[in-house]
């Protein structure tokens, strides 16, 4: 035992994964710091501005599929926990079934989307159409693989250790961030990194496919008998839930691209992408760490019922998060300006007043992102993720009909804080009432 009063096979766990999530961040930090300023110097600068927004459109559309995985793997490690393993292989089962069908549905979208001639975006006014549809091919496959993904992601984490699956993603990333800007040198046709991604996307699927049958041997075998039509509907009524906290994710991010890249140049689409990079993502990054590795835990203390772990568990992980907060923001609003300078070389303007606009949205994000993660990893934020993707669509389309009008950036994301403030007090309402009917 310690302080907070957790047995030590039970730290032994968090450790493990919380140091396979470090490993993630802190490579892909030190990845994206470098990989920008490579990008911009084998490739340009307006290269690099069009391969974001390519980038970020098949992500855009993956709002069209549903993401099964994450509440099935809840529910896999709550019955796991239970000693019911009959019922964890037929939730696994049906999960698979659900994920075909959804990969199937999705590919017949990518085709109806594929056989579009009109490119209507400023950034990419000078890229041949059909240059295009080979680059938006490449690109859509690659997407598919994280659809499959989903399946291994299951059968790999159900029991709490994300530890490998985290690694075999960190390599998967590692050798984009590395090998697509050292291409740069040899070619400016994005066709070729399309072609370097789609490739490496295989790889990654295959090597979580054979970890997953490492992992569980004969323990997952297709076995039809075990389709139950009513637990498929119980699965997607959880992973609507999901689906709407994808949304939110993916305007939030992948959508203010798209949005920037219509109204603006490339070289304006690469500042926001950097700026964001080091004043938004990167603390969220550094506190999914303990996010990630709490709501497995949640998860696990929920299917023991362990109710006073969990109210530990959850106050410490929430003063531990403002703490970090604090300290980010402080940080950056005295050296932020010169380390983003740095950084990109003096290539981009930033202004003052952009950076701690950003600065201000990360902080509120991430306090709300926190508060949800006990509510995410039971599965019941179904009234937190809809009024998540709710404001992230009202937002985006109310700055669309401000920019149309001359406004600058700064609208949008004075629009996002006012929306995240409002999703904070929400999620602080949710989860004081879970909480009270929990310890009832």
């Amino acid at each position: 035992m310690n302080i907070l009063n957790i047995p030590s096979y039970r730290l032994r766990g968090i450790y493990k994964n919380f140091l396979s999530f470090f490993s993630i961040f802190s490579t892909q930090t030190i990845i994206q710091i470098l990989y920008p300023p490579a990008m911009i110097f084998t490739w340009g600068i307006e290269n690099f501005g069009i391969w974001i927004l390519l980038t970020s459109i098949p992500s855009i559309l993956t709002i069209l599929n549903i993401n099964f995985s994450s509440a099935s793997r809840s529910e896999m490690s709550i019955f796991y926990e239970k000693k019911k393993l009959t019922h964890v292989n037929k939730i696994f089962q049906n999960t698979f079934c659900l994920i075909l069908l959804s990969s199937l549905l999705f590919f017949l979208i990518w085709v109806t989307i594929f056989s579009l001639d009109k490119i209507d975006f400023k950034t990419l006014e000078n890229i041949d159409v059909e240059n295009f549809k080979i680059i938006f091919l490449f690109l859509v496959l690659s997407s598919h693989c994280l659809i499959i993904d989903q399946i291994f992601y299951c059968g790999i984490t159900y029991k709490g250790d994300t530890s490998k699956y985290n690694y075999n993603i960190l390599i998967y990333d590692i050798l984009i961030k590395i090998i697509i800007p050292f291409l740069g040198l040899f070619t400016n046709n994005l066709i070729y990194a399309s072609l370097i991604l789609f490739i490496l996307s295989i790889c990654k699927t295959f090597c979580l496919f054979i970890l997953f049958k490492y992992q569980n041997k004969n323990n997952f075998n297709l076995k039809t008998n075990l389709f139950d039509t009513k637990l498929c509907i119980k699965l997607f009524k959880l992973s609507f839930s999901y689906q709407l906290d994808n949304i939110s994710h993916i305007i939030r991010n992948n959508g203010l691209i798209i949005l920037v890249g219509s109204f603006f140049s490339p070289i304006i689409v690469g500042l926001i992408s950097t700026s964001r990079t080091l004043f938004y993502f990167l603390p969220i990054r550094f506190l999914d760490i303990i996010n990630s590795t709490l709501f497995f835990e949640f998860s696990k203390i929920y299917g023991r019922r362990d109710l006073s772990l969990s109210k530990v568990f959850f106050k410490y992980h929430i003063f531990t998060n403002i703490f970090i907060m604090i300290v980010f923001s402080i940080l950056s609003v005295i050296f932020g300006e010169f380390i983003y300078d740095f950084w990109t070389n003096n290539k981009y303007d930033l202004s003052t007043s952009l950076m701690i606009i950003i600065i201000a949205d990360a902080v509120v994000f991430n306090l709300f992102n926190s508060l949800e993660t006990f509510i995410k990893s039971i599965n019941k934020f179904l009234y937190s993720a809809s009024l998540k993707a709710f404001l992230s669509i009202l937002t985006i389309f109310l700055s669309y009909a401000l920019f149309a009008f001359g406004y600058t950036l700064h609208s949008y994301f004075i629009l996002n804080i006012i929306s995240s403030f409002i999703i904070l007090i929400f999620i602080l309402f949710i989860t004081y009432r879970i909480f009270n009917k929990y310890y009832k």
